[in-house]
């Protein structure tokens, strides 16, 4: 497989076609129960509107999208995965290749991105806005380079739609955004394409983009930025000084831990030739480190200003994507030749393709191995399967206290309506009629009681409700391996 690509760089599509469709097909053999981004797609399915909570809309309005077309199936929600992270690799390799002399560089700067965990192996296992925003930066970066090339009207306009693109599928795409601005900006010969006039065709391309989420965006700040501003927050000391300098050390050591395998192939790989490239410089690695400053300088003003003490991994990962594109054209500049060193560093990348898919089972379906259950383990359908029997009749609607568990109720039964009482915006056309109870469904709990936030939304609806009987079930996760059970608590509402 090395000499393949080393021979013929482009076959690295159809290899990563063909080992995201492996992974497709890993997931759908995987317990069919989802974690949080999985079941968070699996519950907004339900509604194409014009946002949904604190992530911008792009990738869930082409869940939607296909979830109408095809229905709600775990192969639905995977096969969207799948292609989105085909799209961000070879998003990635054709930009690699704008600007990298040597397809085989290119090659080898996009097989990179297995070396970082938080691509390989987060993204597949769960991330959905990320992707799409690695998707994005790669594709407005390309228009980006394309224009300062050989601008035209074609390309100020795509600069505009990928730009757009970018702001509805992650609001950090904001920091690209002036990174590349400053980038082109302080290149004399570049300076002029910030006043091209049909730089107003990109304003006016991008803002009709965003504006249907941007109108919503305006009415709905709370939403959008309650949760992102509260995780911020977590864990702040009371000392002053230490609440000041924690922010900005946990943004460095995040972009250290990320960063570190990555390094470290790439010192395997090259050895001294990659410690000589660092001095060679040309307008595109200068370009690049204009913008890699532009966005750490700025998150840490945010990180001092709004007093951020706690950050995601997941929330960096998008910036760090672009960081082999970069050691690429250290090492081109350096008139390295990439054949002679591709054999080492093909080793790692290659090596996790085999691996992460068989992890991915092994962690799921033989939970024996860890001594622990993952979120896929959870056995909603056989929770689902028992009540349902039991009561001999299906639901109106399943009602439940987080987006999780009503994501995964609504996977199980995609034809009965969920609603989840944290989302208070989104409602659900459903029947509740004699036939057709409401199934309240919480997890985890050791008391005999609804949780109020339950009750509560029953008592707002104004309509007079009979409350069944207050059940807990225990029922074995999907795999289990040493009779451990998973605790649902559930009750039927009936109208009077």
């Amino acid at each position: 497989m090395r000499n393949l690509i080393i021979r013929r760089p482009d076959s690295i599509l159809l290899l990563l076609a063909g080992y995201f469709a492996l992974q497709f097909v890993v997931r759908l053999i995987m317990p069919d129960a989802m974690r949080y981004d999985e079941a968070q797609q699996a519950f907004f399915s339900q509604w194409m509107v014009q946002g949904y909570d604190s992530q911008p809309p792009l990738y869930n309005w082409i869940q939607s999208a296909f979830v109408s077309v095809f229905g709600l199936s775990m192969a639905s929600i995977a096969f969207v995965k799948a292609v989105a992270l085909v799209l961000l690799y070879a998003s990635h390799y054709r930009l690699a290749r704008e600007l990298l002399t040597d397809k085989l560089f290119a090659a080898l700067s996009t097989l990179s991105l297995m070396t970082i965990p938080q691509i390989f192996w987060e993204a597949q296992r769960d991330l959905t806005h990320s992707v799409a925003l690695v998707i994005c930066i790669n594709l407005f970066l390309l228009a980006a380079i394309r224009t300062i090339k050989a601008p035209s009207t074609f390309l100020y306009a795509m600069l505009g739609l990928t730009a757009g693109l970018g702001m509805i599928s992650k609001y950090n795409f904001a920091l690209v955004f002036f990174g590349t601005f400053v980038a082109v900006a302080l290149n004399p010969d570049w300076r002029s394409r910030l006043f091209d006039r049909r730089i107003l065709i990109s304003a006016l391309v991008g803002i009709l983009v965003v504006l249907p989420h941007g109108l919503w965006l305006i009415d709905n700040l709370s939403i959008a930025s309650g949760k992102t501003l509260s995780i911020m927050a977590q864990e702040a000391p009371e000392n002053a000084l230490a609440k000041l300098l924690q922010g900005p050390l946990r943004f460095l050591r995040i972009v250290l831990v990320i960063l570190a395998p990555l390094v470290a192939v790439y010192v395997f790989a090259f050895r001294q030739e990659l410690v000589r490239s660092l001095r060679q410089s040309t307008q595109w690695t200068r370009f690049f480190e204009h913008f890699f400053l532009t966005v750490i300088l700025t998150i840490l003003l945010l990180i001092l200003t709004i007093g951020m003490t706690a950050l995601r991994d997941r929330w960096l990962m998008p910036f760090v994507a672009l960081v082999p594109i970069w050691l690429c054209l250290k090492l081109q500049a350096s008139a390295v030749r990439p054949s002679d060193y591709a054999q080492r560093l093909l080793i790692v990348p290659l090596i996790v393709m085999c691996l992460a898919p068989i992890a991915l089972v092994l962690r799921t379906n033989a939970p024996q191995l860890f001594g622990s259950y993952q979120a896929y383990n959870m056995p909603y359908g056989d929770f689902l399967e028992h009540v349902t029997a039991e009561e001999g009749r299906r639901p109106g609607l399943m009602l439940a206290d987080n987006w999780l568990t009503a994501g995964n109720l609504h996977l199980q039964m995609p034809d009965v309506p969920a609603m989840a009482i944290v989302y208070d915006h989104l409602n659900a056309a459903y029947q509740w009629t004699a036939e057709k109870p409401i199934l309240l469904v919480w997890l985890g709990s050791d008391g005999s009681a609804v949780p109020k936030s339950l009750t509560t939304w029953l008592d707002q609806k104004g309509t007079a409700y009979r409350l069944g009987e207050v059940r807990l079930l225990d029922l074995p996760y999907q795999h289990s391996f040493n009779e451990e059970k998973a605790r649902f608590g559930y009750a039927w509402v009936y109208t009077r």
